[in-house]
């Protein structure tokens, strides 16, 4: 009798082990199908999103040639209106457009359009409240400084050694890379430059105040905050800046400013099953009759020093 009763605790605790291995199992298999559902799932989202993303990108490129017959570009033009949420399937959809003619351009300081646009950078590096000799080490990491081959031994014994570009920025993150770029300094200069094929003009209607300011030395603060105009800014030509500015027509050096634009950046805003997703694209509106889009770039991910631009009061209407 004994002997039997320990045959069926024996067989208890196999029917147990069998039963604990079997759930294990069970859910091992379970959440593994929950993953791979889950990998699917996403896969699937991200590709819904940038389908948006590119759509929306087919849109801003038709209200930007649209703005050509409108005249000049300002923060009241149709493509600065931005787009309020949209529901769509999944989630919704945001857009926003940003001019980019409307920052300083940072590969206008290398090859042969680096001359007339040092003094503007020194101006507005002392602006924001920058050591100017920021300056030389932008030049010299796009390779246009006294002296490229002790630059470049200068990353090279960093802690973590790496090489200067020696060539145009490709974006404007690229800035943390630089000597003497620390957070503090890149978030105070990010959303005022811009990186752009060189040889692009500030547009007068939507640079910003410190901007604005490094134009000139003779532009005051003052007189910069009065032509910002509070972000709405409406200037038909250059001549008409000077003019409601009392500035002389030499105040500016020829070639620098305009009052149309040619790149833009749209920040595309999409939320599919609560996930958010964030695009930039560079948009340029090309030839000299602007006719025509093309996107030069395109970047997934957010960055608040992109967008912060200097603030402007828009309606929320759809652009």
């Amino acid at each position: 009798m004994i002997a039997y009763r320990r045959q069926r605790g024996v067989a208890l605790l196999v029917a147990l082990l069998v039963v604990a291995l079997a759930v294990m199992l069970i859910a091992a298999l379970l959440d593994r199908g929950e993953l791979a559902l889950a990998r699917t799932r996403n896969l699937l989202r991200a590709e819904q999103a940038d389908a948006y993303a590119q759509g929306m990108d087919i849109y801003a490129a038709t209200v930007l040639v649209a703005q050509v017959a409108d005249g000049p570009d300002s923060h009241s033009s149709p493509w600065a209106m931005p787009m309020p949420p949209q529901e769509v399937p999944g989630g919704f959809i945001s857009a926003s457009m940003r001019d980019l003619n409307g920052c300083f351009n940072l590969n206008n300081l290398s090859g042969a359009y680096k001359a007339p646009w040092e003094a503007v950078f020194a101006r507005l590096l002392t602006t924001l409240g920058i050591d100017p000799g920021l300056k030389n080490a932008i030049e010299d990491w796009l390779g246009t400084g006294a002296d490229e081959q002790a630059d470049r031994n200068d990353y090279l014994a960093q802690a973590v050694p790496y090489r200067p570009r020696h060539g145009p920025f490709a974006h404007v993150s690229e800035l943390r890379l630089v000597r003497g770029v620390s957070g503090e300094v890149y978030a105070r200069l990010a959303p005022h430059v811009c990186v752009l094929p060189p040889g692009t003009l500030i547009n007068l209607n939507t640079a910003s105040v410190p901007v604005l300011q490094s134009l000139a030395a003779n532009i005051t603060q003052a007189m910069a905050q009065k032509a910002w105009a509070d972000g709405h800014a409406q200037y038909a030509s250059v001549d008409d800046f000077m003019t409601m500015n009392h500035l002389p027509s030499s105040a500016v050096p020829q070639g620098l400013i305009d009052v149309h634009s040619t790149h833009f950046l749209a920040r595309e805003s999409i939320t599919l099953d609560g996930v958010p997703f964030t695009f930039y694209s560079l948009i340029q509106r090309g030839g000299t009759a602007f006719s025509g889009t093309a996107v030069l770039a395109r970047s997934r991910g957010s960055d608040d020093a992109l967008t912060q631009a200097a603030p402007v009061t828009l309606p929320q209407n759809p652009f």
